[in-house]
C-alpha cells in the first residue's frame, strides 16, 4: 500500500508539471500572438516614436467625392498632437488611384497646423508607391525650396513623414504635405476677368504654349464652381504673344517675355527640372501661377514620381540629355532656348548654384538627413507593399537607394558639362 501511494504521488507531481508546462506554452503562444497582431501586424510603429495619423470612415471613398471621416494625429512631441476631429477624405490622382497603395486628399473641419506646418484645412497624403526609396518626392520639393533666398517664386509645399492608419489598419509610410493653393502662393482674391490672380495646372500631351484648348489646362484658381472662368481670356493674350511675336519683340526690355514672366523663375525652372531629370513633364504636371495683374507669371514644378533617374523599377541614365524632349513639349522654351542671352543666363545661374547651395556635399547631406529619418520604417513599409517583386523586395529597395546616392554626383558632373557649354 505504501509503495502504491508513493507511486500515485509521484505520478501526480509529474502530471502537474506537464500540465503546467502545456499551459505555459499555450498561454505564451496566445500572448505572443496578441502582441504580434497588436504591435507588429496592426501597429508595427509605436506612436511615440514617429508621427502617426489615424483616419476612420464608413462610406466608400473614391477620387471624385469626399467621404465623412474622423482625423487624429499623435506625435512624439505631445504639443503637436491633434485630438479627433471631423474631416473629409478622398483618393487623390487618376494614376495614384489605380496603385495598390493610394494617396489621399483631406479637408479638416478646422484650419490647424500639422507637425509645425502652416495652419490650414486642406492637406495631402502622398503614398510614394512609385518611389521605391520613399525619398525622391520629398527631396525634389525640398531642393526646389532651397532656391527661395534668391528666387521668391521657388515655392512648393512643406512636408513631413507620417505613419498612416485607415480604419485601424496599418497603411505604412506617407508624406503629409501642404496643398498647392492660393494661400501657399500668397495670391489675392479672384477677379472675374483676365487680370485675376490664378493657378492653372498643365494637363496636356500636346506641346504647351503653341495653341490653347480647354482640356490642356485645369483652372485650379479661381474656383470655377464660384462661377469665375478666366482661362480663355488669359491664354487668348498669352499664346499669340509667345507664338507670333518676332524675336525683337519677344525679348524686348520694354514689353517682352520678361515683363510677363519672372526671368529668374524661367531660368531656375529649366535648371532644376533638367538636373533632377524630371520626366513625364514639360507639357503636363506643373503649374502656371500669377498674382493679380500686373504681377508676372511663374512656373511651379510638380509630380516628382519620375525624377532622379528612377520610376518604380525603371532606371534612367544620369547623362541623359532631355533638351530635345523639352523642345518637343514646350514652345515657351523653344523660344527661350533659342536665345543666346537666355542660355548665358542659365549657365551663370548654374555655376552660382553649384558654388553655393547645390554642391554635391550639400545635396547628399539633404538626402542623408531624409534617409536617417525614415530608415527604421522603410523595411516595414516596403514589406507591406512590394511583395509582388519576383525577387526579394529588400534587394530592390537597397539597390534603389544606393543608385540614388550614386546617381546624384554623376548627374551633377553631366550638368556641369551641359550648362558649361551653354
Amino acid at each position: 500500500m505504501s509503495s502504491l501511494k508513493r507511486s500515485k504521488k509521484k505520478y501526480s507531481k509529474s502530471q502537474r508539471k506537464n500540465d503546467f508546462l502545456k499551459f505555459f506554452i499555450i498561454s505564451s503562444s496566445l500572448v505572443l500572438g496578441v502582441l504580434y497582431f497588436t504591435y507588429i501586424y496592426k501597429t508595427p510603429i509605436i506612436a511615440t516614436e514617429f508621427p502617426t495619423i489615424k483616419i476612420s470612415y464608413q462610406a466608400e471613398i473614391n477620387t471624385d467625392d469626399y467621404a465623412d471621416a474622423i482625423f487624429e494625429l499623435e506625435s512624439p512631441d505631445d504639443s503637436k498632437d491633434v485630438k479627433p476631429l471631423n474631416c473629409k477624405i478622398k483618393i487623390r490622382g487618376r494614376l495614384n488611384s489605380k496603385m495598390p497603395k493610394t494617396g489621399y486628399r483631406i479637408e479638416l473641419s478646422d484650419q490647424i497646423s500639422l507637425l509645425g506646418m502652416r495652419e490650414d484645412d486642406d492637406w495631402q497624403l502622398f503614398a510614394m508607391f512609385m518611389d521605391l526609396t520613399d525619398m525622391r518626392i520629398k527631396l525634389s520639393m525640398d531642393l526646389w525650396r532651397t532656391l527661395l533666398n534668391t528666387n521668391p517664386t521657388a515655392i512648393l509645399p512643406k512636408s513631413e513623414y507620417v505613419i498612416l492608419y485607415i480604419n485601424g489598419k496599418f497603411q505604412g509610410l506617407y508624406l503629409l504635405a501642404e496643398k498647392n493653393d492660393r494661400r501657399l502662393f500668397g495670391l489675392e482674391d479672384a477677379q472675374n476677368n483676365g487680370n485675376s490672380s490664378l493657378i492653372f495646372q498643365s494637363d496636356s500631351n500636346r506641346i504647351n504654349f503653341l495653341s490653347h484648348s480647354d482640356k490642356e489646362w485645369d483652372q485650379d484658381w479661381p474656383n470655377e464652381y464660384d462661377g469665375i472662368y478666366i482661362k480663355d481670356d488669359v491664354f487668348s493674350e498669352l499664346i499669340p504673344f509667345i507664338c507670333q511675336t518676332s524675336d525683337n519683340d519677344f525679348f524686348s526690355d520694354s514689353n517682352g517675355i520678361y515683363t510677363k514672366f519672372d526671368k529668374t523663375n524661367l531660368i531656375d525652372f529649366l535648371i532644376f527640372n533638367y538636373f533632377i531629370l524630371h520626366l513625364d513633364f514639360w507639357s503636363d504636371n506643373y503649374f502656371l501661377v500669377r498674382n493679380s495683374h500686373p504681377n508676372k507669371f511663374f512656373l511651379i514644378p510638380w509630380d516628382f514620381d519620375t525624377s532622379f533617374g528612377q520610376f518604380l523599377g525603371r532606371k534612367y541614365d544620369p547623362d541623359d540629355n532631355i533638351e530635345q524632349e523639352i523642345l518637343q513639349k514646350n514652345y515657351l522654351y523653344v523660344r527661350l532656348l533659342g536665345n543666346e542671352e537666355f542660355r548665358k543666363a542659365c549657365k551663370e545661374r548654374w555655376l552660382f548654384l553649384r558654388e553655393t547651395i547645390w554642391s554635391e556635399e550639400s545635396i547628399l547631406d539633404m538626402l542623408t538627413e531624409i534617409y536617417d529619418e525614415i530608415s527604421g520604417i522603410l523595411e516595414i513599409d516596403t514589406s507591406k507593399w512590394y511583395l509582388w517583386y519576383d525577387i526579394e523586395w529588400a534587394l530592390k529597395v537597397d539597390e534603389a537607394i544606393e543608385e540614388l546616392y550614386d546617381w546624384i554626383p554623376e548627374r551633377l558632373i553631366f550638368c556641369d558639362s551641359y550648362f558649361g557649354n551653354f
